[in-house]
């Protein structure tokens, strides 16, 4: 559970002061909608994503033919988008939202308190994952239902692993051996950049590297949410590792070769040995095909132990929906077994719901990873996005200035400091 800061809790008041006035203003509640209702559902996705999400629509129109679903894909930019639309008062009535961003949402005021629908209506959620199910809650009030419960692990090429005749990494979370100067032993064996082959990338993403620092002990915020502390040892340590796989051991290319070589897409591609990326297995599948052997292992534990990062997305309900029945009838379908089965079925992520998770739906032993495992189990090892107001804003200030220290020439302590400056200006 999101406890908020006490230095918030004026800001809180307010903003939900606000957003209880303009629910004031909205239609009662209806058990059902008589006539045709349209409801809009704001979402970013990759086409597998996108994919998914058009067929659990189209399952959700044939149980409720009196409401209709708008999808406003937004691949690119989709905060900046979603916030210049909530500024100029034209509201989506379901918003998907990552689990970071849901205490900066709540505290303005702009997603709708779940708990008397859930209540009302009878939802059993002992299915969901309880830490996963969590996230979407803030101060015992819930506001979301998660779509999955990801969490970043290491991804191999087990053909390059062969041909260079180096160990895979253990699949088993309680392998002591399985360490930073293990992880790096086997990527410098992999590592023939005569043949364009790395032994790992470092993706610029927040989750990618966040994983590193929390492995390390690091932390974003300190305890009551009043400063960054990107800049103390344990987060700077593991940032500067990253960097060095790149400019000292050169193990991994730089972000510019990258970025001209495919991005994120060159693990997929076979240039790149192990990634770490979040569990779009169903990605993987289509994209990777019978060009090379892959498999999935937990990430390396750091000097403070085991961690993964992530723990997904989920749908909520903008708190100025002109449709908030017809928004919860969409929210509560999407989190039921049928649905969340459809939704696994074609995106191969780690699903929401323990049931699914345990079922051949999600596990395919015919199908790549051998170690799927990996995945259900590391939620044990959850390190989720920092809780924070700040957060949304804060992450992309960190992630935009680290591309300096990606691109190399400058030290990891020079870019956290100048993180943490611009961070507690903001705060």
């Amino acid at each position: 559970m999101v406890k908020h800061f006490s230095r918030r809790d004026f800001l809180k008041t307010t903003a939900l002061a606000g957003a209880g006035a303009a629910l004031s203003s909205l239609p009662h509640f209806r058990v059902g909608a008589q006539e045709p209702v349209t409801i809009r559902l704001m979402a970013w996705g990759n086409p597998t994503e996108v994919e998914a999400r058009e067929a659990t629509i189209a399952m959700f129109h044939e149980q409720h033919p009196n409401i209709r679903v708008e999808f406003l894909h937004t691949p690119d930019d989709y905060m900046v988008k979603l916030q210049t639309m909530l500024a100029g008062g034209d509201y989506p009535d379901v918003i998907f939202l990552g689990n970071g961003d849901i205490l900066p949402f709540v505290t303005r005021g702009q997603l709708l308190p779940l708990n008397d629908l859930i209540e009302r209506d009878g939802v059993d959620t002992s299915d969901i994952f309880p830490n996963i199910y969590n996230l979407y809650n803030v101060d015992g009030v819930q506001y979301g239902f998660p779509v999955d419960a990801p969490n970043q692990q290491l991804f191999y090429n087990k053909t390059m692993f062969e041909e260079a005749g180096v160990e895979p990494p253990p699949s088993d979370w309680d392998d002591e051996t399985w360490t930073w100067d293990a992880f790096l032993e086997k990527a410098i064996a992999l590592t023939d950049a005569s043949k364009n082959r790395w032994g790992y990338q470092v993706l610029p993403g927040f989750r990618p590297w966040w994983i590193w620092v929390t492995a390390n002990g690091g932390s974003f915020f300190n305890e009551d949410g009043t400063a960054c502390v990107l800049n103390e040892p344990p987060a700077v340590e593991a940032l500067q590792f990253l960097a060095d796989l790149i400019h000292v051991h050169k193990v991994a290319p730089p972000l510019d070769v990258a970025t001209e070589m495919g991005g994120a897409t060159l693990f997929q591609s076979g240039i790149t040995a192990m990634e770490t990326w979040w569990p779009a297995i169903g990605y993987m599948r289509t994209n990777i095909g019978d060009k090379f052997v892959w498999d999935v292992a937990p990430h390396p534990a750091g000097a403070a132990g085991k961690s993964t990062s992530g723990g997904g997305t989920g749908h909520t309900i903008s708190a100025f929906s002109q449709h908030p029945e017809e928004a919860w009838e969409f929210l509560k379908f999407v989190i039921s077994q049928p649905a969340v089965e459809r939704w696994t079925d074609i995106m191969g992520i780690v699903p929401p719901l323990q049931s699914v998770a345990q079922s051949e739906v999600f596990l395919k032993p015919d199908l790549p990873p051998e170690n799927i495992q990996v995945f259900t189990e590391g939620s044990a090892y959850l390190r989720p996005d920092p809780q924070h107001p700040a957060f949304t804003q804060a992450s992309q200030i960190a992630v935009s200035e680290l591309q300096a220290l990606w691109l190399g020439g400058v030290s990891a302590q020079e870019v956290c400091d100048r993180i943490v400056d611009q961070v507690n200006r903001l705060l």
